[in-house]
């Protein structure tokens, strides 16, 4: 009787516990599944930095376009005939373009903003006034501009400056996104010269 009574009590302390086969299975069944929602929260996280520096890369583009379209579409304005406005043939060429235009209609180019210069210096955009030289955006790793005629045809930089209608504008801007991965994104537009 006394042997039965020892086997119920080993029995019911067997019962009560876990053995140390049971919480090394429990332990490598939990480090799986957090490895498995580490890894997937680590991809959603790179996948959302990612998109967050492709938006930023593309709209950054963008703002750099249209600040030099504005100005350009105004290049050559002289409504008094008397200003010598249009590109600049020393600083119009396939990576850099020069412009002026008489803004206030006094009949000159020497007033603030008439006569301009965008160029890419390294990784910067870069504005040349009359104020001297203002980086307008970083990590800028292509800028091209494109010159036609009034029949659409290319033409050689500096000559023909005076025949120049429309310039192609094509801006590309890259970031490091995290880790290895860059973002680069190329915005292009055509702007039509009013005033030429």
């Amino acid at each position: 009787m006394r042997t039965i009574a020892v086997y119920r009590q080993y029995q019911t302390n067997r019962s009560a516990g876990f053995t140390l086969i049971e919480v090394l299975v429990v332990i490598a069944l939990l480090s799986l599944v957090f490895g498995t929602v580490y890894r997937s929260f680590a991809n959603v996280n790179r996948s959302y930095t990612n998109e967050n520096v492709k938006a930023g890369v593309q709209q950054k583009a963008r703002i750099g376009i249209d600040l030099m379209a504005r100005d350009i579409r105004l290049a050559g304005l002289d409504p008094l005939g008397s200003a010598n406005t249009g590109f600049d043939p020393a600083t119009t060429h396939s990576s850099s373009i020069g412009f002026a235009a008489d803004l206030n209609y006094d009949g000159d180019i020497d007033d603030p903003f008439e006569d301009m210069v965008y160029s890419l210096n390294g990784h910067s955009l870069e504005q040349t006034s009359h104020l001297g030289t203002a980086t307008l955006m970083d990590n800028v790793s292509a800028l091209s501009f494109t010159y036609l005629d009034a029949e659409e045809n290319v033409l050689p930089v500096p000559l023909g400056t005076d025949q120049i209608r429309t310039v192609l504008i094509s801006l590309t801007v890259q970031r490091p996104a995290g880790g290895a991965d860059m973002v680069s994104r190329t915005y292009t537009t055509r702007v039509r010269c009013r005033n030429l």
